[in-house]
């Protein structure tokens, strides 16, 4: 693909914009970015770049005394993050948006050197297409245009870069049909958990005295446990009052706290935790909420069982 650099300042965009930007070199891509960087930090909107060591210094060259303006974040923190979690951050850039009309900018380089298995990439472009769904939120995505996945990376985003601008991908999928194809890894072995407890109604009590323990005793903020305990709390109710009536936790400590709630239902809610459940719903709040107050969550669901896990950093 040819991808010459945009020179004109880019136009202001509505709604969610999700472009996935080929480039065949460093100098080339920045020549592409600085234009739309520039414009974005000098209208005060909130940017970030998570790109790769050379290309970011490249960039910082390019935009001068306006590359203040902009979070440059080091790709392998960012992506040992699951790739909803990534999604649901870039997403939240729109809270940082503090002018009238403002929208965010993310630009996330694709890297192979970053190894998080076979389905990251395309698992994170899905995600956000979910999460950044009519927030003013512009979500750039710069490959190497050589890639051997080109048709992937067509079918899970909306937008392709070209030489005069930007064009709709004629392959694109939607996010519930597209996801069936990239299936999340199942679930690492932590080892044996600091504590575990098979739970009914009637135990939810001690449950969270459980975690309380456990993520305190960790060393996790004081706050944080209180996050942990109500999004655990969150994740066992909806196996006590959803699900089979029972569930299992099960707590991990080290450099995160990790917590697991498994029982043996099978979750149909699309994208868990991504979305904000409807005011009149009554399903989804809970996914939702552990979502949100915790660094990441995880959910793997088969025919005969749920796992779901949240993680709090300390």
């Amino acid at each position: 693909m040819d991808t010459a650099a945009e020179t004109a300042t880019p136009p202001r965009r509505d709604g969610a914009w999700h472009e996935a930007v080929p480039y065949s070199s460093a100098g080339q891509l920045v020549e592409r970015l600085a234009p739309q960087v520039a414009a974005a930090v000098s209208a005060g909107d909130p940017v970030l770049a998570v790109l790769d060591e050379a290309t970011g210094v490249r960039l910082r060259d390019a935009l001068g005394t306006d590359s203040s303006g902009v979070d440059f974040q080091d790709p392998l923190e960012v992506h040992r993050m699951p790739a909803f979690t990534v999604a649901l951050q870039w997403a939240r850039m729109s809270r940082l948006i503090t002018a009238p009309g403002g929208r965010a900018l993310v630009v996330g380089q694709q890297l192979d050197a970053i190894d998080r298995g076979p389905h990251h990439w395309a698992r994170l472009d899905i995600g956000v297409n979910v999460a950044t769904a009519g927030l003013p939120v512009t979500v750039l995505c710069p490959f190497e245009d050589d890639i051997a996945h080109l048709d992937t990376v067509q079918a899970t985003h909306p937008l392709l870069g070209t030489a005069t601008g930007s064009e709709p991908s004629r392959f694109y999928r939607e996010p519930e049909e597209s996801v069936l194809d990239y299936p999340p890894p199942p679930p690492p072995d932590l080892g044996t958990p600091a504590a575990e407890l098979t739970f009914v109604p009637d135990d939810l009590v001690d449950l969270r005295h459980l975690v309380v323990r456990v993520a305190g005793s960790a060393g996790l903020d004081p706050d944080r446990v209180a996050d942990l305990v109500l999004a655990v709390n969150e994740l066992a109710s909806n196996s006590v009052e959803h699900g089979p009536g029972w569930g299992r936790l099960r707590l991990w400590t080290g450099a995160d706290v990790v917590a697991e709630v498994a029982d043996t239902s099978r979750m149909t809610v699309p994208f868990p935790g991504m979305r904000m459940p409807p005011p009149a719903g009554a399903r989804g709040r809970g996914l939702w909420l552990a979502a949100e107050l915790s660094d990441a969550l995880e959910v793997w669901s088969e025919p005969s069982n749920t796992v779901i896990r949240v993680q709090m950093s300390i």
